[in-house]
């Protein structure tokens, strides 16, 4: 049997359009290349993070599983806690759920208010008490006010609770109250080291064990194994549109220059493009390689791509700048077969031994 690699995860359905259909096969594929996480990013597509869930636990056996993330205010607590403590006994201890905060301006356009650091406190105080079997009365705090709250699980050990997170308060919080943190793709060795600073931060603030949450980078991953056209669309083209919704929050813990993308949004090239929807899903590979000739090196070299060993080594960066573990984001478990096998062949000391379930050390 191979040895799982349980510090590499990988993103299930990154393609555009979204296809559900394809989460088996890429399941199947991961744990034959013996990878030791799947993180399900949600979505209000065909990417329902506790449907899902259960898809990839009726058809693996050994592979961690993480919404990674889902969002607290999109579901009643109860609801929340039970898919937690189904998916924990389906999986006997594979899963684990990560919280986002999300784009303010989208949840406002459909109803729902933005999301704070006192909601996400209160909401994991409640998950937490309710996976212990509590019956919660009148709770009326930042997350809502419910007259009752109840959650008969029968389990002995909760899923772990982790976070999504950008800027430096999230990632603290995430260092207080949570088990797993998941950066954001696209960090630079600067923004990455902040981060993983943040959440020691935030867990010594606790009295917790600085190195005790379990931090995960999110790296964008196009190796030479795809054609030139898909390296393109997912290393330029999905960085252009991180910009495209959030440049601000990005280019700020990257510590970018924003005048760069100030002259690259103000292009014809960029306002086409952005009018046409997400722009690594609707550019051509034409107006991307404009993009990359626009995008800054020093941005781009954030993402793991070339040859499988430029792509191994990117990944052992990560680590030496003091993440746990690393998603390889972007790619198909396929798609990413010569990176682990080169990873395997040249696997780094860890610093700490991981579990495949994604919230936990060994």
């Amino acid at each position: 049997m191979i040895d799982q690699l349980n510090e590499l995860a990988y993103y299930c359905i990154t393609r555009h359009p979204a296809d559900a259909r394809v989460l088996l096969p890429e399941a199947r594929d991961a744990e034959r290349l013996g990878l030791g996480s799947c993180m399900i990013g949600e979505r209000m597509t065909v990417k329902d993070s506790a449907v899902l869930s259960g898809g990839l636990a009726g058809c693996t056996t050994d592979l961690g599983i993480a919404a990674a993330a889902t969002n607290h205010h999109t579901r009643h607590p109860m609801v929340t806690a039970t898919i937690g403590s189904t998916m924990q006994a389906m999986t006997e201890g594979r899963y684990a759920m990560a919280f986002g905060r999300g784009m303010a301006a989208n949840w406002k356009a459909i109803g729902l208010p933005a999301v704070t650091e006192a909601q996400l406190r209160d909401f994991v105080g409640i998950l937490r008490r309710l996976w212990n079997g509590e019956t919660i009365l009148n709770h009326d705090g930042p997350a809502g006010t419910w007259p009752v709250l109840y959650h008969q699980n029968g389990l002995d050990d909760a899923p772990p609770i982790g976070f999504v997170a950008v800027g430096p308060k999230t990632l603290e919080l995430a260092g207080e109250i949570g088990d797993f943190v998941v950066l954001h793709t696209f960090f630079s060795d600067e923004a990455t080291a902040n981060s993983v600073a943040a959440v020691r931060r935030g867990a010594e603030r606790a009295g917790k064990d600085p190195d005790s949450v379990r931090i995960w980078s999110c790296l964008a991953t196009a190796s030479d194994a795809l054609s030139e056209a898909d390296q393109l669309r997912r290393r330029t083209g999905r960085l252009v549109t991180y910009l495209q919704a959030y440049a601000d929050i990005l280019i700020s813990a990257n510590g970018w220059d924003p005048q760069v993308w100030d002259r690259i949004r103000a292009t014809q090239l960029f306002q086409d493009a952005a009018a046409a929807g997400p722009i690594d899903a609707s550019a051509s590979v034409e107006v991307l390689e404009q993009f990359d000739a626009l995008i800054p090196d020093e941005w781009l070299d954030s993402a793991a791509y070339g040859t499988a060993q430029q792509c191994v080594r990117k990944i052992s960066r990560e680590l030496d700048l003091g993440c746990h573990s690393v998603i390889m984001h972007g790619a198909s478990p396929h798609e990413l077969e010569s990176i682990v096998e080169d990873y395997r062949a040249n696997r780094p000391t860890l610093r700490r031994a991981v579990a495949a379930n994604p919230g936990k050390f060994a």
